[in-house]
């Protein structure tokens, strides 16, 4: 594993001294004691909060998988309006602690979305709404197909451009999107697969190598060059490790979708080519009463490039909703 992710690094500059932790991506909370964290499940987050521990919650899901949430800081604003805003960096995401691709499974990673939401419940009755981007959508999707409401707590969601809901619908995407679902290529994956464990370097150098790709982006996003989406670190690991599952075992998180009766609110950016009106009129019956809400003149990244539109439309929306706590 060493001598594959050493030969991706010959184009690094020469006065670089990779192998120092940081130099490379940002050190994670396991590496920083300085940066905020929790733990769940034999696991340290990167994980942030603003506003009254006891207001309704707004969980914010970031993209990915592998992605952090550092453009979505803007939903911070909602704490101004007593909301409890709560921002974490998924299993092997962003500044989280890293994992070998055998220690990451669907079920932990769906718990660890129950688990974050027990850990900073205030009341048992605390209301709360899922707010999730591009991979972060299909997250909150996945947790309510899985657990509906979840005894009544989460009282909505809004999904922003979810790829897909379905292997199929996936598949599909992609291929309008122009990317491949072997996001690292294959030597990586299966390197990643078979090594009895990777070191913090070695994780250092695929999040380093995913980090360029992610900062590229993919054309069809339709992101304004002037203005890209800050991040801090990619998780190239847990990024091909998802897919590969989903490509393997495959899913479906629309059986269920039918008996969330709450609002869901989907935002979309009218130059996505990929996540395009009608694809996401698709996902959107899957719910009973969702409503699509389109953001015009721009594209994936409306979140970070137009946020305090973004940050209205949600506004709005959860004005609609009900989120008094119930005994």
């Amino acid at each position: 594993m060493r001598a594959f992710l050493l030969l991706l690094l010959g184009w690094l500059p020469a006065c670089l001294a990779p192998g120092e932790p940081g130099n490379l991506v940002p050190k994670t909370v396991t590496e920083d004691p300085s940066l905020p964290a929790i733990e769940l499940g034999g696991a340290r987050f990167h994980a942030e909060t603003r506003g009254p521990p006891g207001g309704p919650m707004i969980v914010v899901l970031h993209g990915g998988p592998g992605g952090d949430h550092r453009a979505l800081l803007p939903l911070a604003a909602l704490a101004d309006d007593g909301y409890f805003v709560v921002f974490w960096d998924q299993r092997g995401s962003g500044l989280s602690q890293r994992f070998d691709a055998r220690d990451i499974t669907l079920d932990r990673y769906l718990e660890d979305l129950r688990d974050l939401i027990e850990h900073v419940t205030s009341t048992p009755a605390q209301p709360v709404v899922l707010v999730g981007h591009s991979w972060g959508a299909m997250y909150a999707t996945w947790f309510i197909d899985t657990y509906g409401d979840h005894g009544g707590r989460v009282r909505g969601a809004v999904l922003s451009e979810p790829g897909a809901f379905t292997t199929a619908q996936l598949d599909a995407f992609l291929a309008r999107q122009g990317s491949s679902i072997e996001i690292l290529g294959e030597e990586l994956g299966d390197i990643a697969w078979q090594e009895p464990f990777l070191t913090p370097y070695d994780h250092e150098v695929a999040d380093y190598v995913d980090s360029l790709k992610a900062f590229i982006g993919q054309p069809a996003d339709v992101r304004d060059p002037t203005n890209p989406p800050p991040f801090w670190r990619s998780g190239a690991i847990v990024r091909a490790r998802m897919l590969d599952l989903a490509e393997r075992e495959g899913f479906d998180w629309t059986r269920n979708l039918g008996a969330f009766q709450h609002p869901v609110l989907f935002l979309r950016g009218e130059l996505n080519r990929a996540a395009t009106l009608e694809h996401q009129q698709e996902l959107a019956a899957s719910y009973p009463r969702a409503e699509i809400v389109t953001m015009a003149g721009v594209g994936h990244a409306m979140h970070w490039e137009r946020p305090e539109e973004y940050v209205a439309h949600i506004r709005a929306y959860l004005t609609t909703l009900d989120l008094e706590a119930t005994p």
